[in-house]
């Protein structure tokens, strides 16, 4: 071994300057590599290592961030040394590295520890703990991608809060970034390059491809590194070009010739703002092994106890942060599929009930149903009364709060008809359980999440009852329920009671109310307790305790098979009679059509006995994918022949209350006529070609059915046949 003396010189640093950062020195021979690190606050400094003298050595001067491996991988001093410049076994002595003042600026930023600190929530703010949160840097060439991983993946607290810390260098000699680099094909810039590639139709562009290579006519470029990973991307299909040009050929696809690539493409393709915009190459410049500041996007997933993982966050490349400073502030919003910990009023103090709605937290609220003392006008039990006028169907919640009292700890529900005698416990057969979930700080990950069951018990007594929340707060402790650092309700919180009627109720309005028990030391319910109707929260009159809801359940009978139409008058539709030029067509027939003829279709649509009807659709397809609205046709004309007061035509609810006779919330619909005057071209080509059409006609209820929003019971016929032109 000899030993060789490694001079550096930074007099030419301002002396001020040298205290900032320690330099470096390193030389690797046979893959394996020897370094020390120096202060330079003198001006000079002195390095000795103990080499073979016999191998080829390579040294590299940078700062003291860079490692031993990245060293010979950044743009740093370097040095060669060969065999032959030794003399026996003498130390040999280089020429110093001199440091000049650009170098020392340039490597005070090239490894920097940057730190993102941020939050996850749910759309409402509230927080979402115990999730698994990434970071990406994002790179993006043409339509291929290249995102990897910062930091260590962290998990967000009960506040949903996480720190990421990692180390950044830039300064990297550019073919080495490039081999580092894995690259996919990216549909979303697929997405916003192509249609700008066809603006020049002189341009052949290859259809995308998971492999780096970009061919056009007269510049055959491809990469010698990894080909891309496989995404499943829209099949795209140029269509025939007319021969381009031919442009001096770049041989390879590499950090040399992006530049002069760049060059000739942005010479030939239109000039997009909004792809420079979105820092989209060649539209905007490209150089990212010389970026010093990452740029970021995130992604977060959560199992919220179930054994599935679900993506909450996502984000995509035209999310980025760009250029992020090294302290990061973020708030991440999760998607519908997170679990968060919801902010909840406390709940009241005493014997008491407060009934907010149904059908969830907040769900649909008592204000907005008739004939609750949040909103006494009617129609009774309907939600969004005097506006969609919907009844309810098969399963609902009750949701509200119980006040903290021992005559709480157990409830059940009560009801009558709406007005008409006297409460009864609601039928053990319509009584459903239900979960509620609640996270435990205090468990470990990722065992955070609790689901305990709420059934429905008895106790062996003539009480069909659910135990409170509080109560079983109280069974089960320590005693640190509500608290960031213990356990946090966050599903079904409020739920008091899920109640199924089809089956148990007829048709018709409903007043609930809950009655409270007392339970026995040991937790059970007290059988001596006959209970009490509780009063209502903050509401002497009890009117808190209290619930109106219509009931509208559908029976269907047994389905034919092989037919679309539903064995159910809830509602019901059919098809009567279709007329051209006063002549009828049956199903399967066919019908010429003549100049100034008319097209009528007799029909029904109904929903009786109940007459909760919300509108019909009437559509006729032909062709490949054609489809006309046959309501909204010119000229059309909808009557409804039923004898009043049920004769009102709609097709919508709204239309159908504004028409003669309609008295809220009743409309059953009827026996209709469409008619569409002079069918034939060049009048309104309702049939422009010989083809076979097919007329669809789909009814709709408007309940709200086991609490779902939109609409759920329909039906539907349709009708085809021939028309020669």
């Amino acid at each position: 071994m000899s030993t060789l003396i490694i001079p550096i010189d930074a007099s030419q640093v301002a002396e001020s300057d040298r205290k900032q950062q320690r330099v470096k020195v390193a030389v690797q021979s046979q893959g394996k590599v020897k370094s020390q690190v120096v202060s330079v606050e003198g001006g000079k400094a002195e390095i000795k290592l103990d080499v073979d003298p016999k191998q080829a050595l390579s040294i590299a001067v940078g700062p003291e961030s860079a490692s031993d491996e990245d060293i010979f991988h950044l743009d740093t001093l370097t040095h060669g040394v060969s065999p032959a410049q030794w003399d026996a076994q003498k130390p040999l002595t280089i020429p110093a590295f001199a440091l000049t003042p650009q170098w020392w600026q340039r490597w005070l930023f090239w490894c920097r520890e940057f730190v993102i600190n941020g939050k996850v929530v749910c759309p409402d703010g509230s927080p979402v703990p115990g999730a698994k949160v990434s970071a990406f840097d994002v790179d993006f060439f043409w339509w291929w991608s290249s995102i990897n991983q910062v930091g260590s993946t962290v998990v967000t607290d009960v506040n949903g809060h996480f720190t990421i810390n990692f180390r950044w260098c830039c300064g990297w000699f550019p073919w080495w970034w490039w081999e580092l680099r894995f690259w996919q094909l990216n549909p979303i810039l697929v997405d916003k390059i192509q249609p700008v590639l066809q603006l020049n139709p002189t341009l052949r562009f290859p259809e995308p491809s998971p492999k780096l290579e970009l061919h056009v006519p007269g510049i055959t470029t491809q990469v010698t590194t990894r080909t891309a990973a496989i995404v499943a991307v829209p099949a795209v299909r140029p269509p025939a070009l007319p021969t381009a040009a031919a442009l001096p050929a770049l041989t390879k696809l590499e950090p040399s010739t992006i530049p002069a690539l760049r060059e000739r493409l942005t010479a030939a393709l239109p000039h997009v703002p909004e792809l420079e915009a979105l820092r989209i190459w060649p539209w905007y410049p490209w150089t990212p092994w010389f970026d010093c500041a990452p740029d970021i996007i995130f992604r977060v997933t959560q199992n919220c106890g179930g054994g599935e993982e679900k993506t909450i966050v996502n984000e995509t490349v035209f999310q980025t942060r760009w250029d992020i400073p090294t302290q990061l502030t973020v708030t991440l919003v999760a998607n519908d599929q997170a679990c968060c910990l919801p902010k909840h009023d406390p709940p009241p103090m005493g014997d008491c009930a407060l009934i907010t709605g149904v059908c969830g937290d907040p769900g649909i609220i008592s204000a907005e149903i008739g004939g609750n003392p949040a909103h006494p006008g009617g129609p009774d039990g309907f939600e969004d009364p005097g506006g969609a006028d919907r009844p309810f169907s098969e399963v609902f919640t009750i949701n509200g709060q119980l006040g903290i009292d021992p005559q709480t700890a157990y409830y059940t529900i009560e009801y009558r008809p709406h007005g008409v005698g006297a409460f009864v416990p609601v039928p053990a057969a319509a009584l459903q359980g239900f979960t509620r979930g609640y996270f435990d700080a205090t468990a470990p990950f990722p065992n955070e999440w609790f689901y305990p069951g709420f059934p429905v018990q008895n106790f062996g007594t003539p009480n069909n009852v659910y135990e409170s929340r509080s109560h079983y707060e109280a069974m089960h402790p320590p005693n640190n329920w509500g608290s960031v650092a213990g356990r946090t309700w966050f599903l079904n919180v409020n739920t008091l009671a899920s109640i199924q009627t089809f089956g148990n109720f007829p048709d018709g309005a409903y007043d609930f109310q809950i009655r409270g028990f007392k339970a026995l030391a040991n937790g059970d319910l007290d059988p001596t307790d006959l209970g009490k109707v509780l009063p209502g929260c903050g509401d002497p009159k009890g009117d808190t305790n209290s619930l109106v809801l219509f009931i509208d359940n559908r029976n269907v009978g047994p389905q034919q098979p092989g037919n679309v139409h539903i064995n159910t008058t809830e509602p019901d539709c059919g098809i009567t009679k279709v007329i051209i030029g006063g002549s009828g067509i049956d199903p399967c027939g066919s019908q010429g059509v003549k100049p100034g003829e008319s097209f009528e279709v007799d029909f029904f649509a109904t929903d009786n006995p109940d007459g909760h009807l919300d509108h019909y659709e009437m559509n006729m397809l032909w062709g490949l994918g054609n489809i006309v609205d046959l309501l909204s046709f010119p000229g059309a004309t909808l009557t409804n022949t039923s004898p009043a007061p049920d004769n009102q035509a709609g097709p919508t609810y709204a239309l159908a209350m504004t028409q003669p006779g309609a008295v809220r919330p009743i409309w059953r619909g009827g026996n209709m006529k469409l008619v569409i005057p002079n069918i034939t071209p060049p009048n309104n080509p309702l049939f422009p070609k010989t083809c076979c059409y097919l007329i669809e006609l789909t009814v709709w209820k408007r309940n709200i059915v086991n609490c779902y929003g939109g609409l759920t019971y329909y039906n539907q016929m349709h009708y085809s046949f021939t028309v020669t032109v």
